[in-house]
């Protein structure tokens, strides 16, 4: 009796939170996320330029890459599986280049097919939430200086108005920007996104008597959301319009780690937001894991598990992370991105699941988390780690015509979805599949130095550490 007894505190110690079915309120929406970039063909863009000038690993690699998802000529695909997954929302954005091509000039025939898409979304009675921005701005755009030119504020502002007046009858959530600093540390300091500039720490600055390229970018793209902001509620009283804010969660791999991790959570994670105070309707938060930090840069740790696209998996941050905006903001919270690429699909059940947990945890604790976006519903374009990245719910067969095949975890979100509870059994049996593979390898698209992609993935061991929430 005694050892049954010790079986079951030990399965309690590390079977945290299995007992009870989770279950989510009935007006908390589920949907899937993408972006014009990672799934629209026939985009003429900036990303297509950076691809075509050898910038973007597993790429030229890949059969028919510039077709992306074929989203544009075909959204009925897509459309399909959100039907099957049985959604409440979807997230997806409007390109500004392709609505706006030169600087004077909207094309009325690509507002009008955005239109078509969306009214088909909402005839099959789903939510939209529609971005803005998603890290691609006009080509005329990048050759007047991009975001670093303050000019470029007013361009996004009269473009905004112009799509939200059309599209505010089939829009129920507006995000002016997806991640800005992301988009202005790689494509103004780190070089990695176009146009490519580099610049040294100073970039990050942000003193009174000096601010640099980076921040400057950053605080433009704040101007332009600002301005946005009090001219759309001014003519279009209740619209509802937010960002979608990169989060990670900020750790040191060493002790002078933890000193910089202080720094660039501060600057990765509130930094714009304060910018943007009191012209928020709502919080978005795009979060996929912990950024270990060290002297070098972000550190891939070999105890830790990661995506495919070299972000470490941790659930607990997200719940933190979710606290700490609505103690700042006193606002409500949506997670417009979430996700793992995961072409195995051994891991996206359990991690699901756990960050699923931890949204429900928020909601206990008070903050109204009001939905969950899945990052994404079909392997995509991952911007310049290319097709190496598997993020989708769903395969897709490059070489066999962009065939799509629903993996494991598709029904495991649609079981969530539908009954809006993710159940003990599934979450146990999630992280039972996890469990089983550990100590087999699984492809990995990072490079050594935690920045770089990879033409074709390497092998990585899966590590035995428990990373469940709680």
């Amino acid at each position: 009796m005694k050892s049954i007894v010790l079986v079951l505190l030990l399965f309690a110690r590390f079977s945290p939170a299995l007992a009870d079915d989770l279950v989510f309120p009935e007006n908390f929406v589920f949907g899937v996320a993408t972006a014009p970039g990672h799934a629209e063909n026939g985009l003429d863009d900036i990303w297509l330029d950076w691809a075509r000038a050898g910038n973007i690993r597993a790429y030229s690699n890949h059969a028919d890459p510039e077709k992306r998802l074929n989203t544009w000529s075909d959204p009925e695909t897509e459309i399909r599986l959100y039907e099957q997954l049985g959604l409440q929302a979807v997230r997806l954005g409007v390109d500004w280049g392709r609505v706006m091509p030169t600087k004077d000039r909207f094309d009325e025939a690509a507002i009008a097919r955005y239109r078509s898409i969306l009214r088909t979304i909402r005839s099959k009675n789903l939510k939209i939430m529609l971005s803005l921005f998603h890290h691609s701005v006009p080509k005329w755009v990048q050759n007047q200086g991009g975001w670093k030119n303050p000019e470029t504020s007013e361009d996004f502002i009269r473009f905004s108005k112009k799509i939200i007046s059309e599209f505010r009858g089939e829009v129920d959530w507006w995000i002016t920007f997806n991640e800005p600093q992301v988009f202005a540390l790689l494509a103004y300091q780190a070089g990695l996104w176009p146009p490519g500039e580099t610049d040294g720490p100073m970039s990050l600055l942000d003193l009174p008597f000096y601010r640099g390229k980076t921040v400057k970018a950053v605080l433009n793209m704040a101007a332009a959301h600002r301005g946005v902001y009090d001219s759309v509620h001014r003519d279009h009283p209740g619209i509802r319009i937010g960002v979608a804010q990169h989060f990670g969660d900020h750790r040191g791999a060493s002790l002078i780690g933890k000193i910089l991790a202080s720094f660039t959570g501060r600057f990765m994670n509130w930094f714009f937001l304060e910018q943007i105070r009191g012209k928020m309707d709502f919080i978005g938060m795009n979060y996929y894991g912990a950024e270990w930090i060290s002297a070098r840069g972000v550190e891939i740790l070999k105890e830790e598990e990661y995506s495919e696209a070299g972000r470490a998996v941790h659930p607990a941050g997200l719940a933190r992370l979710m606290k700490e905006a609505h103690s700042r903001f006193q606002l409500p919270v949506l997670i417009t991105e979430n996700g793992i690429a995961d072409s195995t699909d051994w891991i996206r059940p359990a991690y699901l699941s756990e960050h699923l947990a931890a949204v429900h945890d928020a909601l206990s604790a008070g903050v109204p988390v009001q939905g969950y976006f899945l990052w994404t519903l079909s392997d995509n374009l991952e911007w310049t780690d290319g097709y190496c990245p598997k993020f989708g719910l769903v395969e897709v067969n490059r070489s066999e015509n962009l065939k799509r095949t629903p993996r494991g975890s598709f029904g495991l979100y649609s079981r969530i979805v539908k009954s809006k509870t993710l159940s003990a059994d599934d979450r146990g049996r999630a992280w039972a599949e996890y469990q089983s593979h550990v100590g087999q390898t699984r492809p990995f698209c990072r490079a050594p130095d935690g920045k770089n992609g990879l033409d074709v993935p390497v092998d990585r061991i899966i590590p035995s550490r428990d990373w469940r929430f709680r």
